[in-house]
């Protein structure tokens, strides 16, 4: 499929043509990290949260319902698996560029973008959709 030559003359601008691809890779991995973290985050922020009180505090909080720690373990597992699908998605974009740049070309990323950007908003709106529908 791809097979990137190892070793390229540095003329030009190709060892910072490279460099920023290794950059965008890690930008991806961090994102990857952070969508997985807050899918870990949701799920133990809605279970200790339903298991810490049982009453509505001072602060007019009120405990979270069973229905919303009903939703909490898909939400949680969705957002880690879409963590999944972006480090997917920035390692084969990693490659594609690599192999694309020794033949001189580059091509654009406006659907893989698009992409993420709909379905993190998806996914946002989704979750505030439950947070504000099982409310007392």
């Amino acid at each position: 499929m791809h097979s990137p030559s190892l070793t390229l003359e540095n003329c030009g601008s190709v060892a910072r043509d490279h460099l920023a691809s290794e950059r965008t890779f890690l930008a991806y991995v961090r994102t990857s990290l952070a969508i997985a973290s807050t899918g870990v985050a949701l799920v133990q922020l809605f279970t200790i949260s339903g298991f810490s009180s049982t009453k509505p505090s001072s602060g007019g909080l009120t405990p979270t319902t069973p229905a919303i720690q009903r939703y909490a373990r898909p939400l949680g597992a969705t957002t880690v698996v879409l963590g999944l699908v972006v480090l997917v998605i920035g390692l084969v974009r990693y490659f594609t560029i690599q192999s694309a740049l020794t033949k001189g070309s580059f091509p654009v990323a406006r659907v893989t973008v698009a992409f993420i950007a709909v379905v993190l908003s998806a996914l946002v709106v989704i979750v505030f959709g439950v947070l504000v529908s099982v409310r007392r």
